[in-house]
């Protein structure tokens, strides 16, 4: 096997690795995931809030990498610092 059929093979193998990782979520399956109606998702959308969204024609899509950052930044942490200095 040449080099050149050797990175044709790998290429190919990730363009589909990649494609099916990137596939996008419709509002419905976003609002699944994070637990809402779909309602209040395009309701956050239409206000500018929520995760980041793409425009395709009509459809509007969610990357789930968008999804995953808004869910982080959403995080709250719990613990607070223990302040360990004499009082």
């Amino acid at each position: 096997m040449s080099r050149h059929c050797a990175t044709a093979d790998v290429t190919l193998s990730q363009s589909f690795t990649t494609s099916s990782e990137n596939r996008t979520l419709t509002d419905v399956e976003v609002a699944r995931r994070l637990g809402v109606s779909r309602f209040t998702v395009r309701s956050w959308r239409l206000k500018g809030f929520g995760p980041r969204f793409l425009k395709l024609g009509r459809a509007v899509r969610y990357r789930s990498s968008d999804v995953d950052e808004y869910e982080r930044q959403a995080l709250v942490e719990t613990q607070a610092p223990f302040d360990h200095s004499p009082r």
